[in-house]
């Protein structure tokens, strides 16, 4: 438990980071300057101190809201943070893949963009795949066999999306759809259709809460690789019970 808490600081520390590079990197920000200008308030410009900077319990003690100016930090940074966090953990915990860190990091990096522009960039998806396959491909070299993975369940699953998407005359991004395939080239097909269960309950009682409360129409577009990534951070929190849920469900 001592480690687990250790790599769950990391991952706090590190989406700290990430969520400060990528906006660097979204809003322009030359090298070194990306590097080493301080951390500031996106409004005011205001530079932060270093205990406005702790992971999650900043946001927290200064109930989301800059110190100056007063300026409403998005709860996607503290909740995004804490997704990283306890994902790496969990992936420590239950002694995973070493890959999945790599997988939640490309996650993270996903559901900063798409949160913003409701799309990802194309280098950042081509880069996943590859990344995703030359594991595939190097783990069958070292196994001498071809993984079990779920890439079949992964294609069933991405046309079943898009045939449904259809018939709701509802688009669904490809840049979703290559995400979703590329994960089942890398996780076993139980913990895949866990994730793939997780990540339908969670949009799906969002979009019902947008409806309900915001006023919004079931064709409201809404940002899905965010819930992407905060269903993986769970699909590991709770693995065994996922995979004990999926072995009852399918019988296998």
């Amino acid at each position: 438990m001592y480690f687990t808490f250790i790599i769950f600081l990391l991952g706090l520390v590190l989406a700290s980071f990430l969520n400060a590079l990528l906006y660097r990197i979204d809003n322009g920000y030359k090298y070194p300057e990306i590097f080493v200008k301080g951390s500031h308030c996106e409004k005011c410009g205001k530079m932060l101190k270093t205990y406005e900077l702790i992971p999650v319990l900043s946001y927290v003690l200064f109930r989301g809201k800059c110190s100056v100016c007063g300026y409403k930090i998005p709860k996607y940074y503290p909740v995004s943070e804490l997704a990283l966090g306890v994902g790496m953990g969990s992936i420590y915990y239950y002694s995973l893949s070493p890959i999945l860190y790599a997988v939640l990091i490309f996650f993270f990096c996903f559901s900063y963009f798409d949160r913003i522009y409701k799309e990802v960039p194309r280098i950042l998806i081509n880069t996943y795949l590859i990344f995703s396959i030359l594991y595939f491909l190097i783990l069958t070299l070292l196994n001498h066999s071809i993984p079990e993975n779920a890439i079949i369940g992964g294609i069933i699953v991405c046309v079943f999306i898009l045939i449904v998407a259809k018939i709701m005359k509802k688009p669904f991004g490809m840049g979703d759809i290559l995400v979703l395939f590329g994960l089942s080239i890398v996780l076993n097909l139980k913990l895949y259709l866990g994730y793939i269960y997780v990540f339908l309950l969670f949009s799906s009682l969002y979009s019902l809460y947008i409806v309900i409360f915001k006023k919004k129409t079931i064709k409201t577009p809404l940002p899905l690789l965010p819930f992407m990534f905060l269903s993986l951070s769970i699909s590991f929190l709770f693995y065994p019970y996922i995979l004990d849920f999926i072995s009852r469900v399918f019988y296998f």
